[in-house]
């Protein structure tokens, strides 16, 4: 029996400096921008803006800018129309929906919490937790991305504008 103790010990060891190593070796980035709700927000409307962060949660994934207006089917109808504006990748990379005039308009769902906004083909969902269309400036609340491209992340988001 003793010799498998200091077998077992030294692999404790080696796991724990691997964590340690994982830990620190994992670059932190943070944004180095303010959110990129900021960038191109629709003139004259509100901004949602959210970001995803990797399994660790520290570095910024993917961001997504939508603009959004009030939703116009008769006057009982009051939920918001998104369209993305940008998606902002981990590498930097920028797609401006907007800029290019093709700002994909996305479903918005808020019959139960969390709200869920669905891009058009299906592929993403963001699921807003505890959503309130009526807050607006630097509060950020929780969100989840669900996607086969980007996994299941964490994230938030925060709404800006008039």
């Amino acid at each position: 029996m003793r010799p498998a103790r200091p077998i077992v010990m030294s692999g404790l060891l080696v796991l724990g400096g691997l964590a340690l190593v994982a830990v620190f070796a994992v670059p932190r980035f943070r944004s180095t921008q303010e959110p990129a709700a900021a960038t191109n927000p629709p003139v004259g409307g509100p901004v949602l803006y959210c970001e995803f962060y990797n399994f660790v949660g520290r570095a910024p994934k993917v961001g997504f800018t939508f603009g959004m207006v009030s939703g116009g089917r008769g006057a009982g109808n009051a939920a918001p129309v998104f369209t993305q504006t940008d998606q902002i990748e981990a590498d930097g990379t920028r797609a401006g929906f907007a800029d290019a005039g093709v700002a994909p308009v996305w479903s918005f769902t808020a019959l139960e919490d969390p709200a869920v906004l669905t891009s058009p083909d299906g592929a993403i969902r963001i699921n807003l937790y505890g959503y309130d269309p009526a807050r607006r400036g630097a509060t950020w609340f929780e969100a989840g991305l669900r996607s086969v491209q980007y996994l299941n992340l964490d994230g938030k988001c925060r709404q800006s504008g008039v």
